[in-house]
């Protein structure tokens, strides 16, 4: 396994999926019909970076409310492992969930939830992220998507080459 990176649109910005939060997340691919959605949030130590390091996940929580086709985060739950995250310098940047599909795709409420988590965050976020992860696969489809803070919903592009591949002027360095 390695590491994922997904960049805007624009290829303005990016960010990268360590191996460990993949491991996480996949982990809870729905592959039998009797699985229920899972979720949770992603962090990153510099949460309004253009190049994004997503080296944390929380969730799922015990008392989520989850089901074949939806996942609703226990909200003590979520502010409790929010702090705890903060208190170690990550900062959340999304929001990461199953769906029980090849190609997963968000639906009206995943995209009213990432607007209302971006909305919550004042100024303080241009856009929140929201990670699906589908079933089918060795290694699952996933899915990046943004709520901008202009009021656009964008779809990230997977870059699967080498580093070498790509231009200079999108390689941002800390």
């Amino acid at each position: 396994m390695s590491c994922r990176t997904f960049f805007s649109p624009d290829k303005a910005r990016y960010v990268l999926f360590t191996e460990s939060v993949l491991r996480h997340m996949y982990s809870h691919a729905q592959r039998r019909w009797n699985q229920t959605e899972a979720g949770g949030e992603i962090y990153s130590p510099t949460p309004c970076s253009s190049s994004l390091l997503v080296d944390t996940v929380t969730g799922p929580h015990p008392k989520d409310r989850r089901a074949r086709h939806s996942y609703n985060p226990d909200v003590a739950s979520a502010t409790h492992a929010r702090d705890a995250e903060y208190g170690r310098g990550r900062h959340a940047i999304g929001l990461w969930h199953t769906h029980p599909e090849p190609q997963p795709s968000p639906s009206g409420r995943d995209r009213t939830t990432t607007v209302d988590y971006l909305d919550a965050f004042g100024d303080d976020r241009e856009r929140y992220l929201t990670v699906i992860i589908g079933n089918s696969g060795e290694t699952p489809a996933m899915t990046v998507w943004s709520a901008e803070k202009c009021g656009g919903w964008q779809c990230w592009v997977e870059f699967g080459g080498q580093l070498t591949d790509m231009p200079l002027s999108t390689i941002r360095m800390p």
